[in-house]
């Protein structure tokens, strides 16, 4: 993949993400909760099964804390900073790392694009991480060169963070066992290589024990059924016409097919990403439930990820793809990235404007009001069901602004009377 190319992309998933973060949209969701919760104990909050993705998310919010940080705009920004910064570097890694197979890069930036425009509106979500985290190990694995030192340090780190990250580790850590315990006894790539592949292997196989015992106790079973459910509902449609469609433009531009079956699979598959990048519409609800999409979609990239190893381990040779399809695969990526960036524009405007509503009304509110009676239907984008009392601490510009309550929580943390008792005084919303 060119250069110029790989940096377009890359450059496109971090705007984008720094953006999100700019905008507070890590609040979205359970985030502002979590971010009461960091300031009010000085730790980090999340399941146990969960906790290294949670910390690594978390973790510059509780420095910020640390260090005196009272100004809850820069804390919720640091808190994006964790949720979604990270996350496209970690995705931009990955693609700088496959970039000299053109058809990998396609894949993976594809990929890389479609989480990013369908989850990171609900940057709380652990999976947000450990999505290009569990792809950028398999990216290592992958590499047909022997790995270095500084290959080991990254791919190391990666897997010590999935350790307890997502469920979706039953399957994926599973895979990158036996991936990383077979390349390390194959081959002659050297010492630094097969210390490598041993640990990745073994920090692996400790994810999937974690999220066995994640999927038995705590909270945890209950989120794993909720992401089941969208996983069998095909919720949001436009993330699975999508997946679709990449999979149809991949065995296109790959070496499989010829002919009418090359031109059909393009076509299709053209299309299919197009009807889903117009209806799309990202926003904190879809984002929740493309959790289930994205948990799929990264089991499938493992799995052709560690395909196209065992071919070039087998010295499988590959053909060689004609000019029109090595200018599909820089092509094709590069306007599917541009194009799910300019879908979130308008998504990030509106869920501006509806928290500098809701902004208002906290601070020209006295005491406790129910939320649904002062915001405007079209203003009640950052709205959870049980997180409005949360968020109003965060967005409040002084302690005595008054508080907006969920009329009827599916989940009471703490009563909205109590709320300013939640978080220290200091820490307010500073234009």
């Amino acid at each position: 993949m060119p250069l110029v190319t790989v940096a377009a992309l890359c450059a496109s998933l971090i705007a984008l993400a720094s953006a999100l973060a700019v905008h507070s949209v890590a609040l979205a969701g359970d985030g502002a909760f979590q971010l009461v919760s960091i300031l009010s104990t000085g730790e980090g909050v999340g399941a146990p099964s969960r906790t290294f993705a949670t910390h690594a998310q978390q973790g510059p919010v509780v420095v910020a804390s640390w260090a005196g940080v009272v100004d809850t705009q820069v804390l919720a920004t640091l808190l994006g900073l964790g949720q979604i910064v990270l996350p496209a570097f970690a995705w931009s890694l990955a693609i700088v790392l496959c970039r000299r197979d053109r058809l990998v890069c396609a894949t993976v930036s594809m990929l890389a694009g479609l989480s990013a425009a369908t989850t990171w509106f609900l940057g709380a979500s652990e999976l947000v991480l450990a999505a290009p985290l569990t792809v950028l190990v398999a990216v290592f694995l992958w590499q047909p060169r022997p790995l270095r030192a500084r290959d080991t340090v990254v791919a190391v780190a990666a897997a010590s963070i999935l350790v307890a990250s997502y469920e979706t580790a039953l399957v994926t850590g599973v895979v990158l066992t036996i991936w990383g315990a077979w390349r390390a006894t194959t081959g002659s790539s050297g010492m630094t290589d097969r210390v490598a592949c041993v640990l990745v292997a073994s920090l692996s196989a400790a994810s999937a024990v974690v999220a066995v015992w994640g999927t038995q106790t705590g909270a945890n079973p209950t989120h794993s059924r909720s992401l089941l459910y969208f996983v069998v509902s095909l919720e949001p449609w436009p993330f699975y016409v999508a997946l679709l469609g990449i999979t149809a433009v991949v065995a296109g531009l790959g070496p499989w097919l010829t002919g009418h079956a090359r031109s059909g699979a393009l076509v299709l598959g053209t299309a299919a990403i197009a009807v889903a990048v117009v209806a799309i519409q990202p926003n904190p609800v879809r984002a929740f439930q493309a959790r289930g999409g994205v948990a799929i979609a990264v089991c499938a990239a493992v799995l052709f990820l560690w395909w196209r190893w065992i071919a070039s381990r087998r010295g499988e040779a590959t053909p060689g793809a004609g000019r029109r399809e090595e200018r599909l695969l820089v092509v094709v990526p590069v306007a599917f990235m541009v194009a799910l960036v300019v879908a979130s524009v308008q998504p990030i405007h509106e869920w501006s404007r509806s928290l500098e509503v809701f902004r208002a009304e906290v601070n020209r509110t006295q005491g406790v009001v129910h939320a649904l009676d002062v915001l405007p239907p079209q203003r009640r984008d950052v709205l959870w069901g049980w997180t409005a009392s949360s968020l109003s601490l965060v967005v409040r510009a002084s302690p005595d602004a008054g508080v907006l309550a969920d009329r009827d929580p599916a989940y009471v943390p703490f009563s909205a009377e109590d709320a300013r008792e939640q978080l220290a005084d200091e820490y307010v919303w500073d234009e």
